[in-house]
């Protein structure tokens, strides 16, 4: 239960050994590669050896290749995954076979092949409607289109809008010139469309007066024969397409079945692109290699049983002081889920840092269980969880926030026993609606509702014991450090000043206050220079009660989110039984169960977001400010990642 020691690791073998020893590398799954920086900028190493080159782009189009190709099966064939993965095991020697990569390789590049000539199809088409809504208007026009003049006429389509008259064309026309025709061919609520006949040696002076009408001239390239001609041939080239797609469709829709193919081929390329990006980081010369990075301790004997199938030689050292070794957390099994809150803050440092997943686990848990206290809604939790964590499996982050939501649930159902909740007051308010004479209200120790004053104690109470530990931290890690007076020199002076309050209130004396902040005064200015500079300093400090006593109002969320729960499934319940008055009893208990349902996923939906918001904000702001140095950089080793399947060695172990 703390952070996990790192070695430097300093590998040489030979440039024909790198594909084995990056497998090697990957399987044990403990090492993180890093950028050889000090070398490429040492003179004395860019003349030996260069940075490795490798087939990352290649591997990247890959990935992209089969992403594009589930998508492909997705949008045409119906083909989707769910929210939630359920991973099947594959051996290790099947898994990082090429046979099974290469065919789905191939199976991938001609579904995208498919999925452009769709692409292409469906552009013809938008083209096809395109030409077939301009020709429309024309359809009843017996005139070939690429006619467009005579010896000596010219032959002109054209629109005005449909609020000018068709006589005041005519007689803007007729005005310009009698050696001229035009022709209604047809009209709709956008434009009227016209056929002009005009002596060419007119058309300069028919124009202005037309277009002083609105009229414009249409244009119609690239097209022969009469519209109707036109219109029948797309159609005809329409369907066509129609069947070339069909038959695409049909060919897509024949690989549906091969969907896992493609997950699992997207869970090797990306084991590939891992060792790719590892591979950029190595210096080689062509004959033999140079390899640096961290090495988790925890993995050390499995990275040793590796190498031995290496030819190769390295060193392990511990880290120096001005190097920043990444850091890795390693708990029981059961209380790695508490990483997730951990992580959304931030690691701890590796120097001088400390673990605070075991310490932060209790109160989390119960702060949650706390502010969500409801029997049902944690039973709901709890199965929820455990059914998506025994059948899925998830993984990372998702494995998790799952994990964590069983005790989470369990938390919340045991509190919510002690308050007496069960989807708020449902079944007081579903018996008094229905059953008048046989009113059920189930026991509480204490009632949010109507006790919120005793609930308000109680979580101020546990936020000062939630401080005060992170205080007791801070006095162990100095004490680790070797630094023991600065511990309780920061600490016991605090610790006066609360004896002090609390002795006032009770005995009414104030001597403790006054020994506390004395206390204060010639401790909390000790780092600085010279007299008057401690003594500022300890003043200063006096002011910092204001934040202790901001802290420890934080705590009263606690009250109010368990406030808020109740109140808010209580008002959904009494929702629930206003439509049932005057309506028979079972439509009565029909809408009430309606709207029960509808409101109480509502109320645990949003309250689970929050709660877990203030959860974890109580961890990082109240508690982690007493003790904890963040800023630490995550462990990325080289291992085997997969979304799709598990991969699993002869022997069962599944690598990861």
């Amino acid at each position: 239960m703390a952070i996990v020691k790192m070695k430097r690791l300093r590998l040489l073998s030979l440039a024909e050994e790198r594909e084995e020893l990056l497998a090697r590398l990957q399987r044990a799954g403990c090492v993180e590669v890093l950028e050889p920086e000090a070398e490429l900028n040492d003179p004395a190493w860019t003349a030996l050896l260069k940075r490795e080159t490798s087939a990352l782009l290649t591997v990247k189009g890959q990935m992209t290749a089969v992403r594009a190709a589930l998508d492909t099966l997705k949008r045409y064939a119906g083909v989707k995954s769910g929210l939630f993965v359920r991973r099947e095991p594959v051996l290790e020697r099947v898994f990082f076979g090429a046979e099974r990569r290469d065919a789905a390789l191939a199976l991938a590049e001609q579904l995208n092949q498919w999925a452009r000539e769709l692409g292409k199809l469906q552009t013809m088409e938008t083209n096809l409607e395109n030409r077939k809504a301009s020709l429309a208007p024309w359809a009843a026009l017996d005139l070939p289109l690429e006619t467009q003049e005579t010896a000596t006429t010219v032959v002109q389509l054209g629109t005005c809008p449909p609020a000018v008259p068709l006589t005041a064309l005519e007689g803007a026309l007729a005005e310009a010139t009698e050696q001229a025709h035009l022709q209604l061919v047809s009209q709709d609520k956008h434009l009227q469309y016209l056929l002009l006949v005009c002596r060419k040696e007119d058309l300069d002076a028919a124009m202005p007066c037309l277009r002083a009408h609105g009229y414009a001239v249409a244009r119609l390239k690239g097209l022969s024969g009469t519209p109707a001609d036109n219109l029948r041939l797309a159609d005809a080239e329409l369907a066509q397409l129609q069947k070339a797609r069909e038959e695409i469709l049909q060919q897509i829709l024949a690989c549906a079945g091969r969907r896992k193919e493609l997950e699992l081929c997207l869970d090797r390329v990306t084991q590939d692109l891992h060792r790719e990006q590892a591979r950029e980081k190595i210096l080689t010369n062509g004959t033999v290699l140079f390899l640096e990075g961290w090495v988790a301790l925890t993995g050390l004997a499995r990275l040793e049983e590796e190498l031995q199938n290496v030819v190769c030689a390295y060193d392990l050292a511990d880290p120096q002081e001005d190097e920043t070794p990444p850091t890795l957390l390693k708990n029981p099994k059961w209380l790695t889920c508490i990483n997730m809150v951990t992580e959304m803050y931030s690691l701890p440092v590796y120097q001088g840092g400390i673990d605070p997943n075991p310490l932060i686990f209790g109160f989390f848990v119960a702060f949650f269980g706390f502010m969500f206290a409801d029997l049902a809604y944690g039973l709901a939790l709890l199965i929820l969880s455990l059914v998506i964590t025994r059948k899925f499996r998830p993984k990372g982050t998702m494995g998790y926030m799952f994990q964590l939501g069983q005790y989470l649930g369990l938390s919340t159902a045991v509190f919510g026993a002690l308050t007496g909740g069960f989807f708020g007051d449902a079944i007081y308010q579903f018996t008094a609606a229905f059953f008048p004479d046989h009113v059920i209200s189930l026991p509480a120790l204490i009632n949010p509702l109507q006790d919120p004053m005793t609930i308000m104690v109680i979580a101020l109470g546990v936020g000062a014991v939630h401080m005060l530990f992170g205080q007791c931290v801070h006095i162990y890690m100095e004490i680790r450090d070797g630094r023991p007076a600065e511990g309780f020199l920061d600490v016991v002076p605090w610790w006066l000043v609360f004896a002090g309050i609390a002795l006032a209130y009770f005995q009414g004396t104030f001597w403790g206050i006054a020994a506390g902040f004395l206390a204060l005064l010639l401790t909390q200015g000790r780092h600085r220079k010279g007299i008057l500079g401690k003594l500022f300093g300890g003043i200063a400090s006096w002011y910092d009660i204001t934040s202790w006593l901001g802290d420890i109002l934080s705590y009263c969320r606690l009250m109010a989110l368990m406030l808020a729960t109740s109140v808010i499934s209580q008002v959904f319940n009494i929702l629930a039984t206003l439509p049932g008055e005057g309506l028979p009893k079972p439509l009565g208990i029909l809408l009430f169960l309606v709207i029960f349902l509808v409101g109480n996923l509502f109320n645990m939906g949003i309250n689970i977001i929050g709660t877990y918001v203030h959860a974890a904000r109580l961890q990082y702001l109240e508690f982690f400010g007493k003790f904890y140095k963040e800023g630490g950089v995550p462990f990325q080793p080289l291992k085997v990642q997969t979304k799709y399947v598990d991969v699993t060695t002869d022997d069962g172990e599944v690598l990861e």
